[in-house]
């Protein structure tokens, strides 16, 4: 009897072999294509190392640049501070919208946080909440220095909204506008979102090791997912380069800090630049309640507030990044000498839908 004769008796006889030669030949398939083809073990690059900065406290960071016309007629450097996870491809959208507006007349950067995106430039270590701070702050200075009268823009999203504040406190004479997109600058940790994930958040360590189960998935697999978990495609490669261990420990403890690092706001600080300073909030927001739009609206009078019936997380809705960005540039364009303070009701029924 030949070995092939023998080989179908068996399977015939036993199903149990069936699944093993099944699974042979799976492994088989699979050792080929790690083999031959780019696999998992492979980084995406998101953009350009020309993107990547190298700061004074000795650390890289990944960085998006809009470049202003030439000659632009105004030095002013618009700053887009994200929230977490800190990857600065999902504001992108947002940022070519702004500059677009703005006639190409500033120059627009988005900054990563750092080890949140391209981790490997920073050997994949795992960063906390101050020293995204402190990177920001080394950036500014370092732009600062380069041009004592630049006039900076600093847009804030979500947790960005507090560094941007930082930054105020420390380049008062420079900030010229503050934008402060759906913000979380107060008792984040009282917030019925971080009620949610503290206690995924205790445990970050655990949650980034199983990150890199996914992460040794093939290529076209974490495509083929992230297409699948995030619809719109001007996202996907940077979805795809969060598909890494370091990066979720990075935002993991970012995040586990900012629970316990941001708790009441810098009051003085907001009274004295409030009228440089417009707050849109999302009418909905586990990140930033009713209560705390309301104390905000009612305590800072000479700023500009506004509700729109996006998410937390804007640029995921459909025109969230053009929403925005609108109401970005029309608060940066905004010379009158008074603004006032528009209720949440009044706002939330004059806003464009997103969608």
């Amino acid at each position: 009897m030949s070995v092939v004769e023998r080989a179908r008796l068996v399977l015939q006889d036993d199903p149990r072999a069936v699944v093993l030669l099944i699974l042979v030949a799976v492994m088989s398939t699979w050792l080929l294509f790690r083999r031959f083809t780019k696999t998992s073990s492979s980084r995406v690059l998101l953009s350009d190392l020309a993107r990547v900065e190298c700061l004074s406290t000795d650390r890289f960071m990944h960085k998006i640049v809009l470049p202003a016309r030439e000659p632009a007629t105004h030095r002013k450097l618009v700053v887009v501070i994200p929230g977490n996870p800190g990857v600065p491809g999902f504001y992108e959208p947002f940022m070519r919208h702004l500059q677009h507006l703005s006639d190409y007349d500033m120059e627009v950067v988005g900054l990563s946080h750092t080890g949140h995106s391209l981790p490997w430039i920073n050997k994949d270590e795992t960063f906390d909440f101050e020293t995204q701070i402190i990177d920001k702050l080394a950036y500014v200075q370092k732009r600062v220095e380069q041009d004592s009268k630049l006039k900076l823009i600093l847009i804030g999203h979500s947790m960005g909204s507090h560094i941007a504040l930082r930054l105020l406190k420390h380049f008062p004479d420079h900030v010229e506008k503050l934008v402060l997109l759906t913000p979380t600058i107060m008792r984040i940790a009282d917030t019925p979102r971080a009620h949610t994930l503290m206690p995924f958040l205790s445990r970050y360590d655990r949650v980034a090791d199983a990150v890199r189960y996914v992460e040794r998935l093939p290529s076209f697999v974490k495509k083929a997912l992230v297409a699948w978990f995030v619809p719109p495609r001007e996202f996907h490669k940077a979805t795809l380069g969060m598909v890494d261990s370091a990066v979720a420990r990075n935002c993991f403890k970012t995040a586990w800090h900012e629970m316990h690092d941001i708790k009441e706001l810098d009051h003085e600080l907001v009274d004295k630049h409030q009228e440089k300073i417009l707050f849109v909030f999302a009418e909905t927001d586990g990140w930033c309640p009713r209560d705390q739009m309301d104390e905000l609206i009612q305590r800072y009078t000479r700023a500009k507030h506004l509700v729109v019936l996006l998410s937390h997380a804007f640029m995921m809705d459909p025109n969230g990044s053009q929403v925005m960005a609108t109401h970005a540039h029309e608060w940066i364009y905004d010379d009158d000498a008074r603004r006032h303070c528009v209720p949440s009701s009044a706002a939330s029924s004059r806003m464009p839908k997103a969608g």
